[in-house]
């Protein structure tokens, strides 16, 4: 029965996205408070994040729901929605948004573990090489510096802190960064090989930067200019010549993923004056703009080996955070 039911839902699921319906699907473009080299708005826009349509808890924390019928607190979807409340209180200036932002800020302060990060890979029965997520430490290190520059609670520029150490721990001792001679990684999913998922690769860079301009910490500069400096040299690895990959495994990049590509690069060449990060967005803009290549990446998406282990699963509230997991893309 499992099997007969499974089609319709995942046509139910890409309706969604397509009608902008999906919660894990919303355009998440250049931010709308987000000024260059300031601590301002977010790099993209997380607004839509705020209206989150799942559980809560009795103090309005979002629950994800498993299949297995656990409820788990997901650490993503929650700083995402604490930064989407920042940015909309620096919009409208309505104080509901100040006081999400900062409860959802303390809530994670609150559940950072003793090694400076939130394991939630293996609180959700995923084993991979770190429990870790680069992508989830930089989106937590956006959410304190800013909570540090708005109420000068030294607790919030401390997290921050043992987030970055977190961050640039390698692989081997249980951190999310791979340092080899091909150059720095930060992993949003720690493996060997390497998936060097670009959108959380980005996100994670984003976070050491807003470290380096809360704290002018110039450790924190190395970090950002060296993984920037890779980043470069491997920009060409996630082009297929019609189609962004969504890592270096191969997989090819959803539509929602290759349009936060752009968005995400939109940023980058705004706050780094290398022309590459603008060609590389021009050529993605320019491949969107065909008919011919969005079905082509359409119809290669659906074959592909990784489509077939997504329709194995079933987990609509956890899915596109950026992973590549059972938790992940039901609606792709």
């Amino acid at each position: 029965m499992r099997q007969l039911t499974r089609w319709p839902r995942l046509l139910v699921r890409w309706a969604k996205v397509l009608a902008g319906k999906s919660y894990y699907h919303q355009p998440q473009h250049l931010g709308k408070a987000f000024v260059p080299n300031e601590l301002a708005g977010y790099f993209n826009d997380l607004t839509a994040k705020t209206r989150w349509p799942g559980h809560t808890d009795g103090e309005g924390v979002p629950i994800n729901a498993l299949d297995d019928g656990r409820r788990v607190y997901f650490v993503t979807t929650i700083v995402q929605k604490a930064l989407g409340h920042w940015d909309k209180w620096l919009l409208t200036q309505d104080d509901t948004d100040r006081k999400i932002f900062l409860k959802l800020c303390r809530w994670l302060l609150l559940r950072q573990d003793g090694h400076g990060g939130w394991p939630f890979w293996s609180e959700l029965g995923i084993r991979i090489s770190s429990p870790y997520s680069a992508m989830t430490q930089g989106e937590c290190i956006s959410a304190f510096v800013r909570a540090w520059q708005l109420t000068g609670d030294p607790e919030f520029a401390e997290g921050a802190k043992r987030a970055l150490e977190l961050m640039r721990m390698p692989i081997g001792e249980g951190g999310p960064m791979i340092a080899d001679d091909k150059g720095l990684f930060l992993e949003e999913m720690p493996a060997d090989p390497r998936s060097s998922i670009l959108n959380g690769w980005i996100f994670a860079i984003f976070g050491v930067y807003d470290f380096w301009l809360a704290f002018k910490d110039e450790s924190a500069l190395d970090l950002f200019e060296i993984s920037l400096v890779s980043l470069k040299s491997h920009l060409q690895d996630y082009d297929v010549g019609y189609w962004s990959r969504y890592d270096v495994q191969g997989h090819l990049a959803s539509s929602f993923y290759h349009d936060l590509h752009i968005q995400q690069l939109t940023a980058v060449s705004m706050i780094d004056d290398d022309p590459l990060f603008s060609e590389f967005r021009e050529l993605w803009i320019q491949y969107k703009r065909s008919r011919k290549n969005r079905i082509r990446a359409l119809v290669s998406n659906l074959s592909s080996p990784k489509f077939r282990h997504i329709t194995s699963q079933d987990n609509d509230s956890l899915c596109a955070v950026g992973t590549m997991s059972n938790l992940e893309k039901q609606d792709t």
